[in-house]
């Protein structure tokens, strides 16, 4: 179920920031599977995305995240080999 006025303030955050956040794009994409959008919300996605394309607004890269089980194996000399560490 998507919050009440969700897209609105996605929307006014991407344009008042140019940015799009990793929780705007998760909320985007509750709202484009939920079956229940008006039609002027989804105009109001498609303009967003638009904007994405044109450039007019960025798209924030997900955080960098470790694998499950990455060791920060040391070599001698006292450096790293994990490419987390670098």
């Amino acid at each position: 179920m998507l919050i009440p006025g969700a897209i609105g303030e996605i929307l006014v955050s991407a344009r008042t920031t140019g940015k799009l956040t990793v929780l705007d794009r998760h909320g985007l994409k509750a709202a484009i599977l939920d079956e229940s959008l008006s039609e002027e919300e989804q105009r109001s996605i498609d303009r967003l995305l638009r904007a994405v394309v044109k450039g007019r607004i960025a798209v924030d890269p997900p955080p960098k995240t470790r694998p499950p089980g990455a060791a920060d194996e040391l070599i001698p000399g006292g450096e790293s080999t994990s490419p987390w560490l670098s």
